[in-house]
């Protein structure tokens, strides 16, 4: 494999959620730490313990006080007949029916998680943000119906081929979110050489709110990117303290799930009418980069969770075309997507052009 192929990244959030077996008894070990890289705040290892079920909790400190606590499954863990409150512990959204669209990724994100590597922590990347800007992504927005909102939304995804030689100073990212335009939580890949090294992976981010993460908190020593393997974004409320992420590469089975946890709760401020399936650019301070070329981007059953009810199509919730310009090019388009596959909630985005670094 090409070594620009596999792109590493750090690991991402996993926490208890009401009606999960609760951790007991002393560290059973120290967990793992990561050596942070130029321009990353590492989180802390808390330790490592079993609960009930046997299952093991490897929690980690973000510097902003958030805990991940990443769950790895005990032996006897069955996806396919573990009750729904095991479920939750690792992330997962609630078990479709068996002819739902979006079982087969289910069942193929499940199996990543049963299998899933030791857990290490996640890393910040100070001053580096995901966050959709207005005219900056490129995609569908699903909008609640009047008094709904969303508490949820997951998608797999064909990882794009990227090429370095037409831009410079560049980045993209792919991802799933939840959001008001103000307040965000969202999971996905990046991949960037904005600063004129090649890196990229996994990543999870919140935005504004008492939970602000600051910047991308890089998942990619658990999940890298690789050019042409399917992964699976979700970002699932759980309770008032905690959400649950994962970033998953279906193909290879580098999985990072799990919760992230806030003692303070304030969880259900980022429940919100709009759901995000997008590839965008990232911004390093105030500065977007170019917007890395790269081959056509493919979401295949992107859904959203109403709150309190089920999960829904994306293509039923009315979407809205969101469109990436470039305002130094007078705002021409920067890629352009398909119109959506109404009955499998899919869609495929086509990179345009640059853009420039404003």
């Amino acid at each position: 494999m090409n070594s620009l192929a596999r792109l590493a990244v750090a690991s991402v959030a996993a926490v208890l959620s009401a009606g999960t077996a609760v951790a007991v008894g002393t560290p059973a070990s120290a967990a793992p730490t990561v050596a942070a890289a130029p321009g990353e705040s590492c989180a802390t290892p808390l330790g490592v313990s079993s609960d009930a079920d046997g299952d093991m909790h490897h929690r980690f400190q973000l510097p902003t006080g958030l805990v991940e606590d990443q769950i790895v499954p005990a032996a006897d863990f069955d996806p396919a007949t573990a009750p729904s409150g095991r479920l939750r512990k690792f992330g997962l959204p609630a078990r479709p029916v068996a002819t739902a669209a979006d079982r087969p990724e289910w069942d193929r994100a499940a199996v990543g998680v049963k299998h899933r590597r030791t857990p290490i922590p996640s890393c910040v990347k100070q001053g580096v943000r995901a966050t959709q800007y207005s005219l900056n992504y490129s995609g569908y927005r699903a909008t609640a119906a009047s008094g709904k909102a969303y508490s949820g939304a997951h998608s797999s995804y064909t990882a794009p081929s990227y090429y370095l030689s037409t831009c410079s100073r560049e980045s993209m990212t792919q991802w799933v979110g939840v959001s008001n335009d103000t307040l965000l939580i969202q999971s996905g890949v990046y991949v960037t050489q904005y600063t004129g090294t090649l890196e990229g992976g996994g990543f999870f981010e919140i935005v504004g709110g008492s939970w602000d993460t600051g910047s991308l908190v890089s998942v990619g020593g658990t999940v890298p990117y690789i050019q042409g393997p399917r992964y699976y974004f979700s970002v699932q409320y759980a309770d008032r303290y905690d959400w649950a992420v994962i970033v998953e590469d279906l193909d290879d089975g580098d999985t990072y799930s799990g919760f992230i946890h806030n003692p303070g709760a304030g969880g259900t401020q980022y429940i919100q009418p709009y759901a995000y399936f997008v590839s965008e650019r990232l911004s390093y301070g105030s500065t977007l980069t170019q917007y890395m070329n790269h081959s056509d981007v493919r979401f295949r059953t992107a859904m959203v969770h109403i709150d309190g009810e089920s999960d829904a199509r994306l293509s039923i919730q009315r979407p809205e075309d969101v469109v990436m310009t470039s305002p130094g090019l007078g705002n021409l388009r920067l890629s352009n997507s398909d119109q959506l596959n109404v009955s499998e909630s899919s869609f495929t985005e086509h990179w345009a052009r640059c853009g420039v670094v404003e």
